[in-house]
This record gives C-alpha cells, sequence and structure tokens, in this order.
C-alpha cells in the first residue's frame, strides 16, 4: 500500500501543539511500528523509527514535524474570555469566525469578531489586534470548571475533508501529511540504507526538534519531508508550485534571511534527480524564500550533513483550510523511496 488518506485523517484527528505533540507521535508509533526493527522516544517528544540496514550502507533521516500552528492560554479574563499568544507564524485574518479546541479536554470555544454593526468604517477594513477566545463561560471560576487553565494550548476545530479533483483540506496537513508520507515510505521500500523515519517536535517555533534527533541519529544525509505554498490566484510568483505538479524539491530556502538560511548543495540535488528518473517523477524546483523547513538543523548537524527538503504543494498554508493533490503525495512516496534505494553520488558525480 501506498500513501493513505486514513493515515493522514488518523494523524490530523489528534492533536499536536508545538511543545504537547505526544497523541501525534502515537498515532505515528501505530503506523509505522509494525514496518521498521526499532521504535525510540525523547523526553523532547521525539520519535525515530529505524530499518536496520547493511552494515556499510549509508544512514538516511527522513524528518516530518509533529506539531501545528497553536495558541498559548495566558490569561483568564474576570468575564470568562481567554486571552492567547500564538505558537507559530499565523496570520491574523485567520483568526475571525474560527471555532477552536481548548485544552486536554479539547472544550470547545470560537474566536469571534467584532459584530459588523458594531464597527465604523475604519474598522471593517482592518484587523484588530486583541483577539478572544469565547467558550461560553462568562466568569473565571466558570472557565475553570471547564478544566480550562492558563497554560493550556488551542488548536483550530478543523477535520479533515474531501474536494474536488482528488483534493483535501484541514487544519495540519503541515505537517501530517509528511509524517502519512513517512508511514508509507517505510511500508513499501526495501533498501540496504539504514533509514531513520523520525517525527519530530517543535519545528514551527524554531527547529528544535530536527536538531535534537539529527544530533542523537547524526546520519550521514537527512531529509525533511513538509509541504511547500502552492500556488495561489493571487500569487506572481516565478517559482509557481501547482498543485498536481508533484513533489517540490528545494534548492534553496530562507532566501530572504539568508543569514539563516539553506542552499541545498548539488550531492543532494543530483542524488533526488537520479531518483526522481528511477520512480519516473519529475518534481518541481522551488526555492522557499520567506520560511524554513527542519532541514536547516538538519544540515548543521554536529560537523555539517548533507541535507534538504522534498515537499508536497498545498494551498493556503499556515492556515485551517490547508489543501493539497493527493497525487501528489502518492508521487512523494514514490520519489523518496527511488532515493532510498539509489547510491548517494560523489562530488565528482555530481555537475
Amino acid at each position: 500500500m501506498t500513501f493513505q488518506i486514513d493515515d493522514l485523517r488518523q494523524l490530523i484527528d489528534a492533536r499536536g501543539p508545538s511543545g504537547d505533540e505526544h497523541s501525534v507521535a502515537a498515532v505515528f508509533r501505530t503506523l509505522i511500528e509494525s514496518h521498521v526493527d526499532d521504535v525510540s522516544t525523547d523526553d523532547f517528544g521525539n520519535l525515530v523509527a529505524t530499518s536496520e540496514g547493511a552494515r556499510d550502507a549509508p544512514e538516511i533521516l527522513l524528518a516530518a514535524h509533529t506539531d501545528e500552528l497553536a495558541f498559548l492560554i495566558d490569561e483568564i479574563t474576570d468575564d470568562g474570555f481567554l486571552r492567547f499568544s500564538w505558537l507559530g507564524a499565523h496570520y491574523p485574518g485567520n483568526f475571525a469566525g474560527q471555532r477552536v479546541e481548548v485544552g486536554p479536554e479539547r472544550v470547545p470555544g470560537v474566536i469571534g469578531p467584532k459584530s459588523r454593526h458594531r464597527m465604523d468604517d475604519e474598522e471593517a477594513r482592518s484587523l484588530p489586534e486583541d483577539w478572544y477566545i469565547d467558550l461560553g463561560a462568562d466568569s473565571e471560576e466558570a472557565v475553570e470548571q471547564l478544566d480550562v487553565r492558563v497554560g493550556d494550548y488551542a488548536t483550530w476545530d478543523r477535520g479533515l475533508v474531501s474536494l474536488a479533483g482528488g483534493r483535501f483540506s484541514g487544519r495540519a496537513i503541515d505537517d501530517r501529511l509528511g509524517l502519512a508520507i513517512l508511514a508509507a515510505v517505510a511500508r513499501t521500500t526495501d533498501t540496504d540504507a539504514t533509514v531513520h523515519y523520525a517525527a519530530v517536535a517543535q519545528e514551527e517555533p524554531g527547529l528544535r526538534g530536527a536538531e535534537t534527533t539529527g544530533y542523537q541519529v547524526d546520519p550521514d544525509i537527512a531529509l525533511a519531508v513538509d509541504v511547500f505554498p502552492g500556488n495561489h490566484p493571487g500569487d506572481d510568483d516565478r517559482f509557481e508550485v501547482p498543485l498536481g505538479g508533484g513533489p517540490a524539491v528545494e534548492l534553496a530556502e530562507g532566501v530572504g534571511q539568508m543569514l539563516n538560511g539553506v542552499l541545498v548543495n548539488r550531492q543532494v540535488r543530483e542524488w533526488i534527480r537520479r531518483a526522481g528518473s528511477e520512480a519516473d517523477v519529475e518534481p518541481t524546483n522551488c526555492v522557499f524564500r520567506n520560511g524554513f523547513t527542519d532541514a536547516r538543523a538538519l544540515q548543521t548537524i554536529r560537523g555539517g550533513r548533507h541535507a534538504g527538503t522534498v515537499s508536497v504543494p498545498c494551498r493556503y498554508t499556515h492556515s485551517p483550510v490547508e489543501t493539497f493533490q493527493k497525487s501528489d503525495a502518492v508521487e512523494t512516496v514514490s520519489l523518496l523511496s527511488a532515493a532510498l534505494t539509489t547510491p548517494f553520488p560523489s562530488r565528482e558525480e555530481s555537475r
């Protein structure tokens, strides 16, 4: 079996705000543990599932992150509203009119906009600076009776839905889709390489799980498996990455912030090119201009490693309605599976 939508649905149904991703890691374990030789976890919340290979074969790390954009409850007002801090790179235009789930009991709440009837024209054309979650409670004591506390997390209340054209939408496609792809690769790939399938924590606030996992695993080659901002009707982008165009392979990321960016070396690019030829998959080259993936942390493991990113195009990233096409995920599985059986080229073999 290749990529399975039901795997993704199970991963999305779990909640995984940054710093509390354990339930997502637990689902990932159930999906992959029968296809690997060992599964280990650490105190940070990372999980590594390892398929042992030949002694002289390379060690390859494939990493996808377990956390999702979320909110940290930092104040409960006297009249029962919740104030929050952002966890991850949110766009506040996504907030108004959304449902959320709060705390370990997943208490339902809403982020309601000010009524249009109470706005002047200037307010109606702008976004407010202050946002609140409404649980329906009318006092701090009523919130406490719902078992919601300062320090709890809130996530979007959105599941996975099927759209036309083989496309699917929901929250946390970034990066539960990557985890579902790793599970599919583990199911379908037979390789001499030792492969570490890593579900890493706290990518959104700073690539932290990839840094700690990479140090512990110490692989020869590492790839982040993530999503790439797909084409949008309002875009004018020479690096257009359309849904339905297959996987995206980064040439670089963070180029607007290059002191902290990633340049993918020629050996990695040639390796992926050869794997694509073997799998009859033609990935789209792209540059991630205004963001990073776990590749930034993986490239600087210990003394530095070969690293890059293979991504699935995804519209509306960092929103409650992230959208991808299933065929792109299927081709990404094929590309990664081929890479695991393709010899890594030497510097002299790369153009």
